[in-house]
């Protein structure tokens, strides 16, 4: 039978003296006290910051290993590098691409699921293939198409079931049936690479669309007569935004903006992170871009450098530097926490509160993980 653990000395959020959290053996935050206590393990956190787990909703890779490789090797490769940068949950993100080539990478999502040594798999995000063209950025346009619920239950039946979000255009045609359908079916729908108009993206929120994907890239630019999707996203408080909090992908100061105007619970920090991420310098092939990083961050296409293809970052830095743009870290590490867990229904997950899951983090005060426990089990420390 598993042992209790107890991490004490710990400070939390919200909370004034040091803590001890005890976390029994099924892997859940049993109590948490305001002095000492005993267990069958003990581990010391020497008064450093607990928090939950990292929950990252929107990767394509990390570390050598991506989404695109089709590999199950490759799916549990991110899965044991994230866990280093104190990520305890993630969904692996598709590229657009042909339905055959996604499916096959949708299957071995579902595959790899359950034999993680790291973070938690949740499940498959779609990031396509129902995207405009017109903003198509790295994903590949010639393998675009209009809305099906056909192609998508193509999808659905290679994960096993497994889908949980995906990224649609909300103005081409057809997308009401797809809309109603994914909502069916539990999926998170976001607009993201889309041209919609103002009126487009208002019209797709009835429709269910209340989510968008890296807020204001890949999207029509808000104007003074169409505010477009950005505008729509800030201004209906039914939205919520992942945003990556980079100051190459999105100005620190329009990322403060929009933390500090959207409803509190409505912002997600993703990272959107390629396959070299974390590898240093180098030109790297990823879904059929050639790429290097950019002067300032984040990868850019070789031939077009004025081109963003992801990021570069790791969402412990997207915290960090959330912090460090004038809030709490107790409110940067919510963006990377509960919200996430909140969009996708994972109840018992993004908080530090009795009886939820033992996914704890201990960060040193530049929010490196020093220790990570998923499930109450200590995997890294």
């Amino acid at each position: 039978m598993s042992k209790k653990t107890a991490i004490i000395n710990a400070k939390i959020a919200g909370h004034k003296e040091l803590c001890s959290i005890l976390i029994n053996q099924e892997g859940l935050i049993e109590s948490i006290l305001s002095s000492s206590v005993s267990a069958e393990n003990v581990v010391d956190a020497q008064g450093a910051l607990v928090s939950p787990g990292l929950i990252d909703t929107h990767i394509h890779g990390i570390g050598g290993f991506g989404t695109d490789d089709a590999k199950v090797s490759s799916i549990l490769g991110m899965s044991e590098t994230l866990a280093r940068f104190g990520v305890t949950s993630f969904i692996p993100t598709l590229y657009a691409g042909s339905v055959e080539k996604m499916a096959k990478e949708a299957s071995v999502i579902a595959q790899a699921m359950g034999k993680e040594k790291g973070a938690r798999i949740l499940g498959v995000n779609l990031e396509g293939p129902f995207l405009n063209s017109e903003k198509s950025g790295a994903q590949d346009k010639d393998n675009l198409s209009l809305p099906s619920v056909e192609k998508l239950q193509t999808l659905i039946d290679a994960s096993c079931g497994h889908v949980v979000a995906m990224t649609v255009a909300p103005e081409l045609e057809g997308i009401e049936s797809v809309a109603k359908f994914a909502s069916s079916c539990g999926i998170v729908l976001l607009m993201g690479h889309t041209n919609a108009t103002y009126s487009q993206a208002k019209k797709a929120m009835d429709m269910g669309i209340l989510h968008a994907t890296h807020m204001f890239n890949a999207m029509r630019a808000m104007g003074h007569k169409d505010p477009g999707v950005s505008g729509a996203v800030l201004l209906d408080d039914r939205m919520k935004c992942e945003i990556i909090a980079d100051n190459v992908h999105v100005h620190k100061d329009l990322v403060s903006h929009v933390i500090k105007t959207k409803p509190e619970e409505n912002v997600v920090l993703i990272t959107d992170s390629l396959s070299p991420t974390n590898l240093g310098q180098g030109q790297f092939e990823i879904n059929g871009f050639k790429v290097c990083l950019g002067d300032k961050g984040g990868f850019v296409d070789i031939t077009n450098p004025k081109q963003l293809c992801g990021s570069s970052l790791t969402l412990n830095k997207a915290v960090f530097n959330v912090s460090s743009w004038g809030f709490t870290v107790e409110k940067a590490l919510s963006l990377a926490t509960r919200n996430p867990a909140l969009v996708y229904g994972l109840e018992g997950f993004g908080k530090l509160e009795e009886g939820c899951v033992a996914d704890l983090v201990i960060f040193d005060s530049a929010m490196e993980a020093k220790k990570v426990f998923i499930g109450g089990k200590m995997i890294i420390g």
